[in-house]
């Protein structure tokens, strides 16, 4: 009886425990990989080229890596087919004592002139300089263009100092072939002394199909102008840049998109000091933040976008600065003196332009 008793205990402690779920160990937690990116960096120098002309250059204007045109005083014009190797230097006949302080160009054979005061002209060549035609002219004596853009190889838009207490606006849909003024009725009044800057051609910027901006100084404040229909209606808004006097302002602006740009300037007479010299705007133009301790080193006319190599430039007679995210912070390159900046949509290809006929390469590695 006590073995039948043992037995059937012995039995229930088997069977109880061949119910139970075998305990599994757990399994190590794997940690997740982190891949710690290294900051993008770049590293940038001038390529010094022959220019063959000694004059101030202020237009530039760069096709690919091979074509690029820029323009100056003294009714000058330059063309390079060969990456800068050699420049084509001419004058338009006739006209050899305008400054023309804005170039546009499309190939290698078409490019326009913009003459800043009256009488100012337009001038447009089909042949690579070769000739000339006029394609606007305005006697106006208070004309002075300070800058044009295009959209494309068609539409284009170009303006100038205030006529009669509003900003003046000239556009083409024609290629430059002819040129229509808008009503300065939708234009809001321009303050006491307020004017636009052609200290590089790029005080007006155009992005999408039909947005544009542009910059004003030499008032009590800065403002940007911006329009949403290629130059028919405006608005201004003011912008957190150096004013206050005839030399300070907004002298130049770029947009990457329809939405991010950046705006640059200060006061050129004297050009080391920081205060005010750039803003950004990530909602199209409708209002801007002034950068805080990382601004560029100076008084800056010029700034552009390089849609290849993702880069923001900014130049002007205190030296140049690149920043590589969309202007929140700046890295000095160096302290050569420039006024303006053509980079080509097509490859990224960078030139700059300068006084005493300055014409570099920029290269980056």
């Amino acid at each position: 009886m006590k073995n039948l008793v043992l037995l059937l205990i012995a039995i229930v402690v088997l069977s109880s425990c061949s119910g139970q779920k075998e305990i599994e160990k757990p399994k190590p937690v794997e940690k997740p990989v982190v891949v710690v990116e290294k900051p993008r960096t770049l590293d940038f120098s001038f390529q010094k080229l022959n220019s063959t002309t000694n004059v101030s250059l202020r237009g530039i204007s760069v096709i690919d890596s091979l074509t690029a045109w820029a323009s100056g005083a003294k009714g000058t014009f330059l063309r390079t087919i060969d990456g800068g190797k050699t420049w084509q230097s001419g004058k338009v006949k006739g006209f050899e004592t305008l400054d023309f302080r804005d170039i546009e160009a499309f190939d290698k054979n078409t490019a326009i002139l913009m003459c800043i005061d009256a009488p100012a002209y337009f001038f447009k060549t089909t042949d690579g300089g070769k000739s000339w035609k006029r394609k606007y002219m305005n006697r106006d004596p208070n004309i002075f263009f300070d800058g044009m853009a295009f959209w494309d190889s068609k539409n284009g838009i170009a303006f100038s100092d205030p006529i009669e207490g509003r900003f003046f606006v000239v556009v083409t849909k024609d290629g430059g072939n002819s040129w229509k003024e808008y009503p300065q009725t939708n234009i809001p009044m321009a303050l006491k002394n307020e004017g636009g800057f052609a200290a590089s051609g790029s005080s007006i910027c155009v992005a999408g199909k039909d947005l544009v901006w542009i910059g004003s100084g030499g008032a009590e404040r800065a403002r940007i102008y911006f329009s949403q229909d290629a130059g028919e209606n405006w608005r201004a808004v003011d912008a957190p840049m150096k004013g206050g006097n005839a030399s300070s302002g907004v002298f130049s602006i770029s947009f990457r998109d329809d939405m991010y740009g950046i705006a640059v300037g200060g006061d050129y007479k004297k050009d080391k000091m920081k205060d005010g010299n750039c803003a950004i705007s990530d909602d199209g133009g409708l209002s801007w933040l002034s950068i805080g301790e990382s601004r560029p080193e100076g008084f800056r006319s010029c700034v552009a976008w390089n849609q290849t190599f993702k880069y923001y430039l900014a130049t002007g007679t205190s030296g140049s600065d690149f920043s590589l995210d969309d202007g929140k912070t700046w890295k000095t390159i160096d302290s050569k003196s420039f006024n303006s900046i053509g980079i080509s949509k097509t490859d990224g290809s960078c030139f700059v332009v300068g006084d005493a006929g300055a014409i570099s390469k920029v290269i980056t590695k």
